[in-house]
């Protein structure tokens, strides 16, 4: 038994060595050159949605024939209080320049669709300005402590895309409109270069948190995370078993391919850290949050 555990350990060990990062590297400091930061204060503000907020959403997106349960609108329930400490988050999300700059500097593979596809070798998706798609959970977080930082813990990416005062979306209460706000639906059809829709920015100025494509974030996906802390503030929260493989990660935003009811700023999914597909990338925060090993 305890040849099994030792086994199991060091398997652990070589899969993750990557992401033992000792210092920033002149390689990574120059991709950090090309990240703009926007700084969100601390402060408190309101997470995830009431009742009637999620009934509504459920009941708009029956209309739309979204697909989605009303599970997955339970996910969002309570509504509740969280502080948060100050941090940086870009202002855009990774893209495929800064992220080539990356697998050339390590040995991380390049990006891959769900089908173990090269995405790179599709034009509609290799952009240089382009957000990177094709990444892991994994990948990304690599990428993001390789420049010295961290996914987004689900609730920095939420109080970002919501501002201080619980917007529906980025830009306000008022439904997405295509080509205006964000990149949706497929009237693109495909991911856009970052930053083309500057009338769907969060009040400081973040671009395409709705839309384009999913973000992925730090925590583990779970439809109860809310309900730990009922009549609590949640102080900086994360919910992580730090590297388990197993269980899903939260994404966030919504994509390209998306209808409008994925694009609310308080709407929760979930996809599995070691997939990748052709509708998820990722930004980056910093300084990294506090992770239980």
């Amino acid at each position: 038994m305890k040849r099994a555990c030792f086994t199991i350990a060091v398997l652990i060990l070589i899969l993750h060595s990557n992401f033992a990062v000792a210092e920033v590297s002149s390689a990574a400091q120059q991709v950090l050159a090309t990240i703009e930061w926007i700084s969100i204060p601390e402060g408190t503000f309101l997470m995830g949605s009431t009742p009637e907020e999620a009934k509504s959403a459920y009941e708009d997106a029956k209309l739309r024939s979204s697909m989605l349960d009303q599970h997955t609108f339970d996910a969002e329930l309570p509504r509740h209080q969280v502080y948060l400490s100050t941090y940086e988050i870009s202002r855009y999300e990774i893209t495929n320049a800064q992220y080539r700059a990356f697998i050339e500097a390590t040995t991380r593979p390049a990006p891959r669709g769900h089908n173990g596809e090269e995405t790179w070798a599709d034009e509609t998706l290799n952009g240089d300005t382009q957000p990177v798609v094709g990444v892991t959970w994994f990948d990304a977080q690599a990428f993001a402590e390789w420049i010295g930082g961290s996914l987004p813990t689900e609730a920095q990416w939420e109080r970002a895309a919501r501002g201080a005062d619980g917007r529906t979306y980025p830009w306000g209460n008022t439904p997405p409109k295509a080509r205006q706000h964000a990149n949706f639906a497929r009237r693109y059809n495909r991911p856009m270069p970052v930053g083309q829709f500057p009338k769907g920015e969060s009040p400081n100025g973040i671009a395409d948190l709705a839309g384009n494509v999913w973000e992925w974030c730090l925590d583990e996906y779970n439809p109860t995370f809310y309900l730990q802390r009922r009549g609590e503030t949640s102080e900086n929260p994360l919910n992580l078993r730090f590297r388990d493989v197993l269980r899903a990660r939260v994404i966030r935003g919504g994509a390209w391919d998306a209808g409008r009811a994925f694009l609310r700023s308080s709407l929760r999914f979930k996809f599995y850290p070691l997939d990748s597909t052709h509708t998820i990338g990722f930004r980056v925060v910093r300084p990294r949050p506090a992770l239980k090993e």
